[in-house]
């Protein structure tokens, strides 16, 4: 891996591809250099979350 633990050069992703995701899963945007320019890799969850702020917004019953 790179000096950073999110930036990689083309040939270190390249050899460690899975090592890349599970990085991109588990600590956020990994960014791969080469010569041209700068790959961003990040992990997008299948499970939709709901913000704070929608589920307040439902509004609930009220306990007396």
């Amino acid at each position: 891996m790179g000096e950073h633990q999110n930036e990689w050069t083309r040939v270190e992703a390249e050899k460690g591809i899975s090592q890349v995701l599970d990085a991109a899963k588990e600590l956020g945007v990994q960014r791969v250099s080469d010569g041209d320019g700068t790959f961003e890799v990040r992990f997008v969850s299948s499970r939709r979350k709901i913000r704070a702020q929608d589920y307040l917004a439902r509004g609930g019953p009220i306990d007396e």
